[in-house]
């Protein structure tokens, strides 16, 4: 982020927002970066050097970094948190954007088109695609006995250890650990680690075997960084969102965003990562069904989850193209 200016923000409903923002001369359109779990705006460091010709707008979402960190899961409900966007937006006189996210963060981005779809005029979803609201309370354990069922494993197994209160103090106590669980290079790691039961919260506490790192991760700065901000910050923040998506508060919440509004009117892009053994397309196949993404394009990285990190260069070559053939003209 040494090229963007930082600035801070109170919002509306009371929290301070960290963020950083691009201003350049004869600019095209704004892209406004939503990062992920357990990520900051510097998620986005490497696809912003190759993005300098568009004003930016990066933020460090609820629960990070230099933004506010409440422990309750009600403030992270995503109407709540875009509005805290689009406070950011007014404050920087931006009328629209293209919402841009990866992880969580791509979830923000959806959802700040569902409840405000005047100030978005385009989508681009990393990992994570277009998901509809649930028809019914989340039960983790019925969700994962069913993706067991479809799809041979329990995909977000991991997130039975993250709704826990031993969740954040094994994470912190065991930082390193954790940060290898999320960088670590084999094949299957993912898989192996964050799609099987109890086997995270086993990484965290076995200070035995190591993991060798991806590329990026290996970097002695990169991973101070990591290390240093979450000794420091803790994860009940972060962890919030997962505690939100899997109670009654985003089930609620998401009842607010009218049918009509489910229909993306606006050109979505769509980058799926085939390492990804979490995140997998199918996650969009109800909203393509009923029709709701009419102009959607996809493609795919050879990546891990991490894909920010891990090919912000390959990510980039999708991005620009697809800005400047759907854009630059208007």
């Amino acid at each position: 982020m040494d090229s963007l200016q930082h600035k801070t923000l109170k919002t509306s409903r009371g929290f301070t927002y960290s963020y950083y923002v691009s201003n350049p001369t004869n600019s095209k359109q704004t892209l406004l970066l939503q990062h992920g779990f357990p990520d900051d705006a510097h998620l986005w460091d490497g696809i912003v050097r190759k993005l300098t010709e568009y004003r930016l707008v990066v933020p460090d979402l609820l629960g990070y970094s230099g933004t506010s960190k409440p422990t309750d899961a009600a403030p992270y409900i995503y109407s709540g948190i875009v509005q805290d966007v689009v406070d950011i937006l007014d404050a920087e006189g931006i009328g629209k954007v293209i919402s841009v996210g990866h992880d969580f963060g791509s979830l923000v981005a959806q959802r700040l088109y569902n409840h405000h779809p005047e100030r978005v005029e385009g989508l681009i979803l990393l990992n994570v695609g277009y998901a509809l609201p649930r028809d019914s309370l989340p039960n983790l354990q019925e969700i994962n006995d069913y993706l067991t069922k479809v799809l041979g494993y329990p995909i977000i197994a991991y997130q039975e250890f993250f709704v826990t209160d031993e969740a954040p103090v094994l994470m912190k106590a065991h930082v390193d650990r954790f940060y290898q669980a999320i960088h670590g290079a084999p094949v299957d790691w993912t898989k192996e680690l964050w799609c099987a039961r109890g086997k995270l919260r086993d990484w965290l506490l076995n200070d035995k075997s190591e993991v060798e790192l991806i590329d990026y991760a290996q970097d002695s700065k990169f991973r101070q960084a990591f290390l240093d901000r979450f000794q420091r910050d803790g994860f009940e923040g972060p962890l919030c969102y997962y505690k939100a998506s899997n109670s009654s508060v985003h089930y609620e919440d998401d009842k607010l965003i009218g049918q009509s509004s489910l229909l993306v009117k606006v050109p979505v892009l769509f980058i799926a990562c085939t390492r990804d053994p979490v995140c997998r397309p199918e996650i969009m196949q109800p909203a393509k069904e009923k029709g709701l993404l009419p102009d959607l394009e996809e493609a795919a990285v050879d990546s891990r989850h991490w894909s920010p990190y891990e090919k912000p260069d390959e990510i980039a070559a999708l991005i620009v193209p697809f800005l400047e053939r759907r854009f630059t003209s208007k």
